[in-house]
């Protein structure tokens, strides 16, 4: 071929059949992406209106009527028998168990939840991100003199709660069970929070290392953020008195933007005595420090202008825990209000699948320790025995509400909420869920 010849390659024209498939295709996802935006509107409004429900003053609880006493059991033999072995796949007495499932407890994150409604409402971004460091820090502090462990879900097990006080609503399943993955969707009056908690954990002997390796999303307006947690460490399992710390360096990203927030935990070996110390701070998009963070993973944070320390600005401040919460398995105040039942909110619909309605649990919570623990048994028993059905008969299981996919930022698979609780809740019907309890 002379260098002045091109080749000519000849492309089919699509058939008109072909041309008619393309178009139904076409139409097909611009309908389904109509239908999810329609149920995303629909269920956004259902939980303005959810918000706006008042709540009785004084109906939250304030006590629990039962605290358990693990020294009655035989502690050292049970560790004993567990060492380097992975506690997510060890059966535990329920002596160990506070009456909380950890559907429950993955919410107390929300703790703080204002701190995000303060993130909302500042005009400038680098403020902004220095409030959503705050509170990736915030929920560590609920974990101080927290002995006890929560009840681990039952696969497709799940959590709903509706906080008008705070300003949001969440759901919580449990997607898989071995490994254990629990993922969380957070709306707020002005953002959203979403979450797939995974974690590696292994018992050394006098301490239990935790090793969280889910990501944590967050929405506020235009703004794209998310972080990894820290990594912890329970510190004398078997002798002395239970404490614990957490170590790791959070990076908090704006993928809007570019600009990041780095807060380190700075364990016992490095810190002694001051391991709970927060240090940090927030460069913008250029790679500029704007911001200093310090503060204390127990107490609080603040911020200020690198070198002007005596323009300190309080992001956040821990709430007391309440009265004679040593005797209620260290709960907060938060903590002590998800397993109430009834529901505060007067004809409240609650699915079959929600932790509230666990009986184990509920019987534990009553102080029916030997009826909570036969009861642990059988649920654990049917979970088995649920499995091994699907096994034999090839079924895969699926989750409910959630499902996986990739973040368009992180480039990380998890799994997101997929919609239609909370029009479920509505109708007060929960269709397709499975029988648990």
């Amino acid at each position: 071929m002379s260098g002045g010849q091109t080749m000519q390659t000849s492309i089919p024209s699509p058939t008109s059949s072909e041309e008619d498939e393309q178009q139904q295709q076409r139409i097909c996802v611009d309908g389904e992406r109509g239908r999810d935006a329609d149920m995303e509107s629909t269920e956004n409004s259902m939980i303005q209106e959810l918000l706006g429900v008042g709540i009785p003053p004084n109906s939250r609880r304030q006590h629990l009527d039962f605290m358990g006493d693990r020294q009655s059991f035989s502690l050292w033999g049970f560790l004993k028998s567990v060492v380097g072995r992975d506690l997510t796949r060890v059966t535990m007495p329920i002596h160990f168990n506070e009456p909380l499932s950890f559907t429950q407890r993955l919410v107390e994150d929300l703790e703080y939840a204002y701190i995000l409604n303060d993130a909302a409402d500042c005009v400038d971004s680098v403020e902004c991100l220095a409030h959503v460091a705050a509170f990736a820090s915030s929920p560590y502090g609920s974990a101080v003199d927290r002995h006890y462990k929560p009840f681990n879900p039952i696969l497709g097990e799940t959590f709903d709660a509706i906080r008008p006080e705070e300003g949001y609503c969440v759901v919580v399943e449990q997607v898989c069970h071995h490994p254990p993955v629990t993922a969380m969707h957070c709306t707020g009056r002005k953002w959203q929070l979403w979450q797939e908690y995974k974690l590696e954990t292994k018992f050394r002997g006098n301490y239990i290392r935790v090793i969280p390796t889910g990501t944590v999303h967050l929405s506020i307006g235009k703004h794209r953020y998310s972080w990894n947690k820290p990594q912890t460490t329970i510190h004398n399992i078997m002798i002395g008195r239970l404490w614990l710390d957490h170590d790791g360096d959070v990076v908090i990203h704006n993928h809007t933007n570019g600009e990041k927030a780095f807060v380190s935990f700075q364990g016992y070996k490095s810190q002694g005595s001051n391991f709970r110390r927060l240090k940090g701070c927030v460069k913008d998009t250029c790679g500029t420090e704007r911001l200093v963070l310090e503060g204390n993973w127990q107490e609080g944070m603040q911020c200020y202008p690198p070198r002007i320390e005596e323009e300190a600005k309080t992001l956040w401040k821990s709430f007391p825990k309440p009265a004679n919460s040593s005797r209620m398995f260290g709960y907060t105040k938060l903590g002590l209000h998800l397993n109430q039942f009834p529901s505060v909110i007067a004809g409240e619909a609650v699915c079959s699948t929600d932790s509230r309605l666990r009986p184990d649990q509920r019987l534990y919570e009553e102080g029916r320790v030997d009826d909570a623990g036969r009861e642990k048994s059988r649920l654990e028993d049917k979970q088995r025995q649920a499995r091994k059905h699907r096994d034999q008969n090839g079924v895969v299981w699926q989750p409910r509400w959630f499902a996986p996919q990739e973040d368009e930022f992180t480039k990380t698979t998890s799994h997101v909420y997929k919609g239609g609780y909370w029009a479920a809740k509505a109708k007060k019907e929960f269709p397709e869920t499975p029988d648990l309890f």
